[in-house]
């Protein structure tokens, strides 16, 4: 792993390693650096968390070489410790845990495939990293199909090869916010009349604010809506403002930044979007579904996986503002006769468990090392 920060990658890796270590496995998480809210969290579950000591905020010169000697240091860490399995997550990370189990010979490497592969478009190089990887590792993993072909296509690495594991969701904070809604309400300020539509993903260009910013603008005259942003904001949040005061909806956009009771928030609303024009499988749009809420959401990566057969919920075209109003009007419209709620809750528990999703990772790991395999 690159860090411990909380996103969605990070989130699913801590909930493995709690998993893991409650089924009786011994478990270590090697990061290049080690920081991030989920660190104590983890490490209060008694897993181990090993600093490879890079640095966010080194030259790029200095980048290179700490990167260099996490590799060493994980090098040592596999040779003293000798686990059964190393599996990796997210690139660069991915090539640097498929090299060091190659060179001290691990009996099992996995890689996760986590999102498309849009960080190669960005970044060519990592186009490189990410084919070694594929070849180093006896196991590549998806957590949807969607990510499974986007593999295919970029590196030439056959789809049918790849074992897909979707993600897993945390559903106790749901379950303890399903009776709050008034109090939810209250706190955000919504009437009874407001339709509270919202969006959980950090503000960065791809997450498709601005489009949603702009498909809202020409739904909301004679209706009380109300649009909520949760996320850390990662620069972008003034021109967001900025193009929602042009559009004249800055009034009605409320951006309530990184939070941690985001179920508690969830209970107040009344429509969930992602407008992401790149995704994996969205974990915000499972904890919407879960949470029972309608969801509009563009048709990338896996958004199409999670939507279907769920009751009352639309697909629109990525970068396509007008679409995507088109389908908020949509839901909206039908939102007095919905009767989908429960039936999104249950396909969203059926589908996506984390026991579900732990349970088969281990057995992954335990065909490849039947003798009580110990990840890192």
């Amino acid at each position: 792993m690159g860090s411990l920060t909380v996103g969605g990658t990070e989130k699913q890796v801590a909930m493995l390693a709690k998993g893991l270590k409650a089924r009786g496995q011994s478990v270590d998480i090697f990061v290049l650096e080690k920081s991030g809210a989920l660190v104590a969290q983890v490490e209060q579950a008694g897993i181990g968390v090993i600093d490879g000591g890079y640095r966010s905020y080194f030259s790029a010169p200095v980048k290179l070489i700490a990167l260099l000697l996490c590799e060493v240091k994980l090098v040592w860490f596999l040779l003293r410790h000798r686990p059964d399995v190393v599996h990796g997550f997210l690139p660069p990370a991915t090539f640097f845990s498929a090299l060091a189990a190659r060179l001290t010979f691990i009996r099992l490497s996995v890689i996760s495939k986590r999102a498309l592969g849009t960080h190669q478009d960005r970044t060519p190089a990592l186009k490189w990293l990410d084919r070694r990887a594929n070849e180093m590792a006896h196991i590549v993993t998806a957590n949807s199909r969607a990510v499974a072909r986007d593999t295919e296509a970029r590196d030439g690495y056959a789809a049918s090869r790849i074992v897909v594991i979707p993600n897993g969701l945390d559903f106790a904070g749901i379950d303890e916010a399903r009776f709050m809604r008034e109090d939810a309400r209250n706190e955000l300020g919504l009437s009874e009349d407001d339709i509270a539509i919202v969006m959980v993903a950090n503000l960065i260009p791809y997450k498709g604010h601005s489009d949603l910013i702009q498909a809202f603008s020409p739904i909301t005259s004679n209706r009380q809506l109300k649009m909520f942003f949760v996320g850390r904001d990662d620069g972008v949040g003034p021109s967001l403002m900025s193009l929602a005061n042009k559009l004249g909806v800055a009034r009605r956009i409320i951006m309530l930044g990184q939070r941690d009771d985001v179920p508690f928030l969830l209970s107040a609303m009344d429509i969930g979007v992602m407008a992401s024009d790149q995704e994996g499988l969205s974990n915000a749009v499972l904890e919407k579904l879960a949470s029972g809420l309608p969801v509009v959401a563009t048709d990338i990566g896996g958004n199409a996986e999670a939507l279907e057969g769920m009751p009352g919920c639309v697909l629109v075209r990525a970068h396509d503002p007008d679409d995507l109003a088109r389908g908020i009007s949509s839901v909206i419209q039908h939102l007095a006769l919905d009767r989908g709620r429960e039936a999104r809750q249950k396909l969203a528990r059926d589908r996506y468990s984390v026991a579900s999703m732990v349970d088969a990772y281990k057995q992954l790991y335990g065909s490849a090392c039947p003798a009580s395999p110990r990840p890192t």
